[in-house]
Order: structure tokens, then C-alpha cells, then sequence
């Protein structure tokens, strides 16, 4: 008497198998698409160092170029910006707040509380650029900010439509 084939018992084995080494190699490729892909929206070869060097909100004792809910930021970047170029984008507690800035050149910026920004001031918002080592101060309306808000930044260069430089500090 012959014994029984079983032949019929290994195909789930190798089912198994074959759907296991897919799976590794598609997730294999799905993270190295993945980590290679730029950030969206950020082009690294571009990005410029504007830093966050204070902020004054609802209540704080200290004397600036602005009443109340107020941004300084300086260039540490490289090169200068083109202001006319430049749009920014301010977060508060990382939901985008009302601050309609469509350049960082104050001779062209319309200052208006009806658009969330009463002024923008200081030596790197003068002329038709931002110099490494100037501060522009953003005078947001009223109460914009209060103590203990998280406060992003975000530099944009309206002709790439990319973000140039991001920061974020504690009010």
C-alpha cells in the first residue's frame, strides 16, 4: 500500500511565503519613496535662517516698536530677500491666525487692523530687501497673542511659492 501524497498541504506554506516577501518588499519601497521625497512646500537648497527674537503679548510689561501682540524677527540667513518677494504665514498654537502679509516692504504694506496686522517696522522692512542681521517687527491686532501661546512663523517666497525659513517660540 502506497502512502498518501500530500501534496495539496504545501500550498499554503508557500502561499504564506509569497504573500509575506510582497508585502516586505512593497513596504520597503513605499518608505524609500517615502524618506527620499522632499518636505512639502520646503526647498532645503533655499531655506534661510529667520529666527524668532521676541515676541510681546497681551499684558507684557516690556516697551517695543508696538502696542500689544508684537513678532521680532531677525535674518541670520545668508543672503539678502528680495521683501516684495516675501509673504508671511504666523500660527498660533499651530492653527493659522488672521495676519494677511503679502510682503515684508512697509513703504508697500497696508497697514489696516481689518487684516490682522496693524504694521510692520524696523531696518529690514525699509527698503527692497532683508540683510542678514536686520529685525522687522510684525504688530499684530490686539490680544493676537497671550502669554503661553505657541507662536510659528513662516517666511514664504511668493514666486516659488516654497517656505524659505520657519520658526517657532513660547509668547
Amino acid at each position: 500500500m502506497d502512502p498518501p501524497h500530500h501534496s495539496r498541504a504545501i500550498s499554503p506554506v508557500i502561499a504564506t511565503m509569497l504573500l509575506v516577501g510582497m508585502t516586505v518588499v512593497l513596504s520597503s519601497l513605499v518608505y524609500l519613496l517615502v524618506s527620499n521625497a522632499p518636505q512639502a512646500g520646503i526647498d532645503p537648497s533655499r531655506f534661510q535662517f529667520i529666527r524668532i527674537i521676541a515676541i510681546r503679548h497681551a499684558g507684557d510689561p516690556f516697551s517695543t516698536a508696538c502696542d500689544d501682540s508684537c513678532i521680532l524677527l531677525i535674518h541670520e540667513g545668508n543672503g539678502p530677500l528680495e521683501n516684495d518677494g516675501l509673504s508671511t504665514i504666523i500660527l498660533r498654537n499651530n492653527e493659522k491666525i488672521q495676519a494677511n502679509i503679502t510682503t515684508m516692504n512697509a513703504k508697500r504694506f497696508l497697514s489696516t487692523k481689518h487684516y490682522g496686522v496693524e504694521n510692520l517696522s524696523g531696518p529690514g522692512s525699509k527698503g527692497s530687501s532683508w540683510d542678514p542681521g536686520e529685525e522687522i517687527w510684525i504688530d499684530l491686532a490686539e490680544e493676537s497673542i497671550k502669554a503661553g501661546d505657541l507662536v510659528t512663523v513662516r517666511i514664504i517666497d511668493k514666486t516659488a511659492d516654497l517656505v524659505i525659513s520657519e520658526d517657532s517660540a513660547r509668547a
